[in-house]
C-alpha cells in the first residue's frame, strides 16, 4: 500500500503473525535489530541472515530488522563484491522466507535488485509464515552510491507482527527528514533504519551519540524526537562500523543496543502508545506556504 493510498484507507493487516505475547499490556510488543558481518557473497550473507532471523527469534521478538543490502553485501566495502543476478538474489531470498516461516516472525531483509536502471537498494519484507509482503526501495542514494547503485520510487507503510512500520533505508533517514515524517503521517509507529556506516578509517565508537561519533546517531535520534515515534536502526558489526544497531524511543533515549563491531541481534519490548506521533500530526503545512 503507497502512502497515498494509507493516508485514505483504514489501516488492515498485510499478512498473518504469530500469537502476540504480550508482557505488560497490550499495546506493548517486541522489536529487533541485528548486526550481520558483512558480506560479499550470497553464500557467506545467507546464513548470516538466517543466524540472524533464528536469534531474534530464540529473544521472541515479533519483528527483526537486517542491515541494508544484507543480501549480497554492500558494494561499497574494501572487497570486492561479484555480479550476482537477479535470479540468485530470489533464490537467496526464497531461502531467507523459509528462515522466517520456520521461526514465525516478521523480518525485514536488505537486497540489491538488478534491474534495467541499475542495481536498486531494496528491503524486503517477510511475514511470520514466510510469504512476502512486499519491499521498500531506496529512493535516495547517497553521491558516493551512485557508482554502484540506481535510486528506486515508491513509498509504503506496512502493517505487519502486531504494528505499523515505514522503512527509511540508510542515507534517505539520514539527509531527508521528510522520508521519515510521510511515514510517521501515514501511520507508522516505528520507522526501521537498515544502514551501514563506517568510521572511515576512525576508532570503534565506544558510546551512543559521542561527539565524535559520525553524526548518523544524531540524526535518526532527531527522526524518533521530531515524530515521536520509535527508530529501530541496523548496522553491519565490523571494526569501523560507524553508526549504532539499536532501538531509538519517541524522546531520543537509547532504549536497547549492541555493542558497536557485535554480530548479533537485540530485542527489547516497547509500548506502542508511547508512539503517539505526537510532533508529526502536529505538521500544520498551510501556515508555511510561501517564502518571502
Amino acid at each position: 500500500m503507497t502512502v497515498s493510498k494509507f493516508l485514505a484507507k483504514t489501516r488492515r493487516a498485510n499478512g498473518p503473525g504469530r500469537p502476540v505475547r504480550y508482557t505488560r499490556s497490550m499495546s506493548t510488543i517486541r522489536i529487533a535489530a541485528a548486526s550481520t558481518p558483512l558480506t560479499a557473497t550470497l553464500e557467506e550473507a545467507v546464513p548470516a541472515a538466517v543466524i540472524a532471523i533464528e536469534e531474534a527469534g530464540r529473544l521472541d521478538a515479533r519483528i527483526v530488522c537486517l542491515p541494508e543490502t544484507a543480501l549480497p553485501g554492500h558494494r561499497d566495502q574494501p572487497r570486492f563484491v561479484p555480479d550476482v543476478p537477479a535470479e540468485a538474489i530470489e533464490d537467496a531470498l526464497d531461502q531467507v522466507a523459509t528462515a522466517t516461516r520456520r521461526v514465525g516472525i516478521v523480518a525485514l531483509v536488505g537486497a540489491e535488485r538488478p534491474t534495467p536502471a541499475g542495481r536498486e537498494i531494496v528491503q524486503v519484507v517477510f511475514g511470520a509464515d514466510g510469504t512476502r509482503l512486499g519491499e521498500q526501495a531506496k529512493t535516495q542514494i547517497d553521491p558516493t552510491e551512485e557508482r554502484w547503485y540506481a535510486p528506486g520510487s515508491g513509498r509504503r507503510v506496512f502493517t505487519a507482527g502486531g504494528v505499523t512500520f515505514g522503512i527509511a533505508i540508510c542515507h534517505e533517514a539520514f539527509r531527508y527528514p521528510e522520508i521519515a515524517r510521510s511515514l510517521v503521517l501515514a501511520g507508522a509507529q516505528v520507522v526501521f533504519v537498515p544502514h551501514f556506516v563506517t568510521t572511515d578509517g576512525g576508532p570503534l565508537p565506544t558510546r551512543w551519540g559521542d561527539p565524535s561519533n559520525p553524526y548518523n546517531e544524531k540524526a535518526i535520534m532527531c527522526r524518533a524526537l521530531e515524530n515521536t515515534v520509535f527508530v529501530a536502526a541496523s548496522n553491519n558489526a565490523g571494526p569501523n562500523q560507524g553508526s549504532v544497531t539499536g532501538i531509538i524511543g519517541p524522546d531520543g533515549t537509547l532504549v536497547a543496543n549492541l555493542d558497536y563491531g557485535r554480530v548479533g541481534v537485540v530485542a527489547t519490548d516497547i509500548d506502542l502508545d508511547r508512539a503517539t506521533r505526537l510532533l508529526a500530526l502536529r505538521w500544520a503545512p498551510e501556515r508555511n506556504l510561501g517564502v518571502i
